[in-house]
């Protein structure tokens, strides 16, 4: 086996691990992947509006308007009038969305931290810095 699809099966393994893990501890939080992704994508581009989040997700307008007034009904963002576009509504992250993303992302990186107990801090800065390279 070349050294390349060797490579590539490790990192499917890498990957269906860290969703496991994530999905664990989004169940405890009784959050979708799809909630959290939501989330993260409004904490990392606040100035996202539904269509912005329905093209990142790969969703439909629909399927977002649905996501996102779930969403408010359990108080995790709001919704405001636009200020330049009288179609849109800005989305905001409330204070408990806040809290629960940091939640989660907290617990998220505690699993993650046990993963790495086995490598020195020399390797686990190697590793960094080869995974800093790929071009994501």
């Amino acid at each position: 086996m070349e050294s390349y699809q060797l490579l590539s099966y490790q990192m499917r393994d890498i990957k269906n691990a860290l969703t496991g893990v994530l999905n664990r501890v989004l169940l405890r939080y009784d959050v979708s992947p799809v909630m959290m992704f939501t989330l993260e994508l409004l904490l990392k581009h606040p100035e996202y509006i539904a269509m912005d989040i329905a093209s990142e997700v790969g969703v439909t307008r629909g399927a977002i308007t649905q996501l996102l007034d779930k969403m408010e009904k359990q108080g995790l963002v709001s919704r405001h009038p636009h200020p330049t576009s009288r179609r849109s509504l800005q989305i905001r992250v409330t204070d408990q969305g806040h809290a629960l993303a940091n939640s989660v992302l907290s617990e998220y990186h505690e699993q993650i931290a046990k993963m790495f107990d086995v490598y020195s801090n020399d390797e686990i800065a190697t590793l960094s810095k080869l995974l800093s390279k790929l071009p994501l």
